[in-house]
């Protein structure tokens, strides 16, 4: 487990990862952090400072400075951004006049924080400057690779708080990241035992954030090297929602042990944000403008794995684009700047979004009914960035490709989720009892019908109530609203939750439809204000949980948008 660590450590950046994760072990150490890293702000030599008890018994005042990789000659000394220009500001501007009056009469260690070893080359000039400017007051360390990864194991993974059944299912996961579903499958039985043997304290569930935070690190950090995001993907969506379900009753308590859940809980949520932007950036919009070009980077002919493949992309592209709008809309702590880049951004979410569904026509002929949940996802996407006239068009094509596979025999949405059923669907249509089976409710065609009526209207379903009548008279159309237990069991899908609304109308003009939409979005406003994600005013998570646990999107999501075409659409608030 050292040995995965210390490797883990060694491939993290400078900026935005190692002097990420340092906050959080130093607090599991028991270190108050009075400081953190800043972008655009003179630090004086100093990434992150602290205070609290070292390992000798006296309370000193900690100031870091931070490299990634291994101290080698040209991080020592050639640059303003090496070291010793950084302790030198330290010992010159930090140390005199920047330490808070409540901790100046402290001593003061001066800490050298490496992902990795000091290279031999550099270890007798650091050797030197250290033991020219140590006194009385003022000490030098040396966090490297094998005490950030000792601190690491002692304070955040140690054997008292990560079991050895839950270190056994990590290691596992860790060493099948090439094998993306076996490295979930390893790393759901860890947080199922951890889960399982969470203590009643506040403390207990601080801690186990923590944990999965850096646990996602450690698979993300190693997935880069092998260039294959799957398995850190899908795991820290669901540390994610592991984490929620742990810390929301206490994310609003003002005691310390709610401060810092909450501020574990954020990290978490910004690490699986980070890694899933990158997915995105990397891996599905340079496909875009591409005919086809998404649909051929599926490593498989088989028009099943492309299809499946391309939906789960395009419902991750979504909730990434929703969970960034979510962020600026917020507006925390962001600079002009920062909203006009992650603008930008939101742009090219949308822009390539658009790009993959005009080039890749397997994105209008969904096989599973379930994929409703990644057409809301886009759909809520869009009318973000008001893009309605985009919602019209791709719900039109979805409905009428959906109604005629349906008319067909072709490969028309079925409630199977099976890999191996999926892969024999359809079969003939003299099969009366599998049609019915495949058939037999639907979530799709309500989502598409609602969404046309939202992007549209006047928008008419001329010929679509004869199809259903002909062919789907025995499919229960439906929708899903939260119940009482959706927040027990919603985040994590422990059991069933939920309630369907059934027997939905679909007619020439769906308004009769919409009419019980809105009835029920108001009848259940308070189900849905129950759930802490909503509560708290982090609704993305509830999008992340229906979309990791296949859980259509609750109807009450539309409780805002205005169904008038050109207005602006309102995103769901708490």
């Amino acid at each position: 487990m050292k040995l995965l660590i210390k490797e883990y450590l060694s491939a993290l950046k400078e900026r935005g990862e190692l002097d990420v994760i340092l906050p959080e072990l130093l607090s599991e150490m028991g270190l108050h952090v009075f400081s953190r890293p800043a972008v655009g702000v003179r630090q004086n030599g100093v990434d992150l400072a602290a205070v609290g008890v070292d390992e000798d018994g006296i309370k000193k005042v900690f100031l870091f400075t931070v490299k990634s990789g291994d101290l080698k000659r040209q991080d020592w000394n050639s640059t303003t951004q090496a070291v010793r220009p950084s302790l030198d500001e330290m010992l010159d501007s930090y140390v005199p006049r920047r330490i808070p009056k409540q901790y100046a009469d402290l001593p003061v260690a001066i800490c050298i924080v490496i992902g990795g070893d000091v290279d031999q080359n550099v270890d007798t000039d650091l050797s030197d400057y250290e033991r020219r400017h140590t006194t009385d007051s003022i000490v030098f360390q040396r966090w490297d690779g094998d005490r950030l990864a000792n601190l690491m194991l002692s304070a955040v993974l140690g054997e008292n708080v990560l079991s050895g059944e839950a270190r056994t299912s990590f290691r596992k996961s860790v060493a099948m990241l090439d094998e993306p579903d076996a490295a979930y499958l390893y790393f759901s039985e860890m947080l199922r035992k951890l889960r399982s043997n969470l203590g009643k304290r506040q403390k207990d569930r601080v801690t186990l954030v923590r944990q999965l935070n850096l646990c996602c690190w450690v698979l993300y950090a190693w997935s880069r090297e092998a260039e294959n995001l799957e398995a850190p993907y899908r795991c820290s969506e669901l540390a994610m929602l592991y984490g929620w379900d742990i810390c929301a009753p206490y994310l609003l308590r003002r005691t310390a042990p709610g401060k810092a859940m909450a501020g574990a809980m954020t990290n978490l949520i910004q690490l699986h944000l980070t890694i899933a932007n990158e997915f995105v950036v990397k891996r599905l919009l340079p496909h875009a403008t591409v005919r086809d070009g998404l649909a051929t980077a599926v490593n498989s002919s088989f028009a099943l794995d492309v299809n499946l493949s391309l939906f789960e992309s395009i419902g991750r592209l979504s909730l990434t684009g929703i969970w960034v709008q979510f962020f600026v809309e917020r507006n925390e702590g962001l600079t002009d700047d920062d909203v006009a880049k992650i603008n930008r951004d939101l742009n090219e979410y949308t822009d390539g979004f658009i790009q993959i569904v005009n080039n890749n026509g397997a994105l209008c002929s969904p096989i599973r009914d379930d994929h409703s949940i990644e057409v809301g996802l886009a759909c809520i996407l869009l009318a973000q960035r008001e893009r309605m006239d985009v919602v019209r068009d791709w719900t039109s094509q979805l409905l009428s490709a959906s109604l005629f596979a349906l008319q067909t025999n072709g490969a028309y949405p079925c409630a199977l989720t099976e890999y191996h059923e999926l892969a024999e669907h359809p079969k003939s249509r003299s099969d009366k009892e599998y049609f019915e089976s495949a058939t037999a409710g639907s979530t799709l065609i309500p989502t598409l019908c609602v969404w046309q009526k939202l992007a549209n209207p006047s928008a008419s379903f001329a010929g679509v109530p004869d199809v259903i009548q002909e062919h789907l008279s025995h499919c229960t159309m439906q929708l899903w609203v939260p119940n009482e237990i959706s927040e027990e069991h919603l985040y994590i899908h422990s059991q069933n939750h939920g309630l369907a609304v059934l027997g939905l109308p679909i007619t020439e003009t769906c308004d009769e439809l919409m009419e019980i939409v809105f009835s029920e979005c108001k009848n259940n406003e308070e189900r849905l204000g129950s759930l802490t994600a909503i509560g708290m005013g982090h609704w993305p998570v509830i999008l992340a949980a229906c979309r990791h646990h296949r859980i259509p999107i609750p109807l009450t999501f539309w409780r805002h948008f205005d169904p008038l075409v050109g207005e602006e659409v309102d995103t769901p608030e708490s």
